[in-house]
């Protein structure tokens, strides 16, 4: 507690003189692309405050008509006009009824596959599109908006890394009862990319048996990425199901794509039964071609009889080559396993120092000093908690700083080279679904804060995450805010009445400081406000009381800020 109050009195000095101009250490600034989707969620900030961005339901969806069959019964019976939409003319209503048809479809082969995120590299005036492994539709020579991406980090030079499906096509198709088919195709379910110089390039699992699977999380300044990959089928099943395919008399009357497709997708939902992953490091040259996969040890050494399949990741890099992440480790001095925070330092693998109340770990991000941050899932007044940590490596010293309060969950996702550690935790303690703030915490100086308390007080945005930080300390972060219920074109709904209905959106924003800003004092700021309105509801019931005898007593209204 003690620490807490310490940060409120150093960030709030110039509060002794309240005005009405309020105070705030941080600026929200909501970052334009967020208005091209449902939501958006954040998750890198690079020197230059560029962020890499995930759209979650992009409005506009592009529908492929040919792909429709007007006459299925499903149509005519759902389809508000019929006549139009087999003109490839949709009103509203029907444009969102063929979307959440087209989606539900989504793992299905003859059905047109559309992209549910998009990921964006931008800063509040402009944005870039990442279109991973898309393919260009040849018809128009536009991307097809097929591949689902997820942008996960970006470097200073502003190189991407993430995760992309492969893009879609089409191959015609014609069977043995000679039925004229067309199937919606790809090579590989997904892997990681790595955009360099305007260009998405793939990071190679090590075993691509039906297409593999990779996912990269991170990008230092040498170019070094860090994921995840398949290393090894283990499943005999699965293998003969793949030699299956080569074979035109086992694999039946469908395309040799068509069936690696359909085990491109089981690899991906039953990876966990099916293959070795493990974390990887990429190096890239200048062009992004990869010139070497390193892949990581464990905290375990599995001997060569052990048939059980693991699997471990790096999700952060260093500018020194120190990876962090996960792994399998034994769990105190029994013969379990459980999922500990891994650190990767050349041919070593260490964890952090536990006591017998943690079941867990994970770390989520590395600095240059090498300070690690992550989180344990621990015993907490009689609850399992997440409990935030950060770990000096160099020490090999692991420390749990106070957060929200005691039985309060938190995350820490990032931190700079300055010690500033973001994340995320339960700011209310209450007995239900606990709210979530992002939270600012100061290694150096062990002083802890709630990011709402930093902005004005009537910002109209609630941080409910803060998911990494620059060196100038600027917040790529997650805000809930209300706003007008929009159509699958983004346009606002009305009802008949002409009104609005106000809903919640998840939207990315950045956070700048503010030089010199002080915390605002928000209870101050109540009060103000309530004694602005009550003179505003007198002045009203005295203008009321000159025209009119009133037969009932009038209460005044009192208005509340935010």
């Amino acid at each position: 507690m003690y620490k807490k109050v310490k940060f409120a009195v150093i960030f709030s000095c110039a509060l002794l003189l309240v005005s009405h101009s309020h105070g705030a250490q941080y600026r929200v600034v909501e970052l334009p692309i967020a208005s091209l989707a449902e939501n958006s969620f954040p998750s890198a900030i690079n020197a230059s405050g560029t962020v890499s961005v995930n759209l979650q339901s992009p409005y506009n969806p592009t529908i492929d008509f040919t792909l429709l069959d007007f006459d299925s019964a499903i149509m005519l019976t759902y389809l508000t006009d019929i006549e139009s939409a087999k003109g490839w003319d949709l009103n509203d209503t029907d444009y969102t009824f063929v979307y959440a048809y087209i989606s539900s479809n989504s793992e299905n082969q003859f059905f047109q596959q559309i992209a549910s995120y998009n990921s964006y590299l931008a800063d509040e005036s402009s944005d870039e599109l990442l279109h991973g492994f898309d393919s260009i539709d040849s018809s128009t020579g536009a991307y097809r908006n097929s591949a689902t991406t997820m942008v996960r980090g970006i470097n200073d030079l502003g190189n991407a890394v993430g995760l992309s499906q492969d893009g879609f096509y089409l191959l015609p198709y014609v069977s043995k009862d000679v039925i004229d088919m067309t199937y919606v195709l790809n090579d590989f379910y997904s892997r990681g990319f790595a955009l360099i110089e305007g260009k998405s390039l793939e990071l190679l699992p090590p075993d691509i048996t039906a297409g593999g699977l990779s996912d990269a999380y991170d990008i230092n300044a040498n170019n070094q990425v860090v994921g995840t990959g398949t290393t090894e089928i283990t499943s005999s099943a699965f293998n003969a199901s793949v030699e299956a395919c080569d074979d035109e008399e086992q694999r039946g009357d469908i395309p040799l794509e068509s069936c690696l497709r359909a085990l491109s997708i089981e690899l991906n939902i039953n990876v966990a039964s099916i293959a070795q992953r493990r974390g990887i490091i990429w190096q890239l040259d200048e062009k992004g071609n990869t010139s070497e996969t390193l892949v990581l040890d464990m905290l375990i050494t599995p001997d060569s009889t052990d048939t059980n399949i693991y699997s471990s990741t790096a999700v952060a890099i260093n500018d020194y080559g120190v990876a962090v992440g996960v792994s399998p480790a034994q769990y105190l001095a029994t013969s379990s396993l459980t999922t500990a925070a891994a650190f990767y330092i050349n041919d070593n693998v260490l964890t952090i120092n536990y006591d017998d109340a943690v079941y867990s770990s994970a770390a989520t991000d590395v600095n240059n000093d090498n300070l690690a941050v992550g989180y344990v899932t621990k015993t907490v007044s009689g609850l399992t908690k997440t409990k935030f940590f950060v770990h000096d490596i160099n020490a090999s010293l692991t420390s749990y700083p106070d957060d929200f309060f005691t039985s309060s969950g938190s995350v820490a996702n990032a931190i700079n080279n300055q010690g500033m550690v973001v994340g995320y935790g339960e700011s209310e303690a209450t007995s239900g679904v606990r709210r979530t703030e992002g939270f600012l915490y100061d290694y150096r100086n062990d002083l802890f804060v709630g990011l709402n308390s930093l902005l004005e007080c009537d910002s109209p945005f609630t941080i409910s995450q803060a998911n990494a930080i620059n060196d100038d300390n600027e917040i790529a972060a997650t805000a809930l805010m209300t706003g007008p219920a929009r159509d699958i074109k983004g346009n606002i709904i009305y009802d008949s009445l002409g009104a609005q209905t106000e809903v919640d959106y998840v939207v990315a924003v950045k956070l700048i400081p503010i030089s010199g800003g002080s915390v605002d004092n928000c209870s101050a700021y109540e009060e103000e406000e309530v004694r602005q309105g009550a003179s505003l509801n007198l002045f009203i019931l005295s203008f009321l009381f000159g025209f009119v005898l009133l037969r009932h007593a009038v209460f005044a209204r009192r208005v509340t800020g935010n």
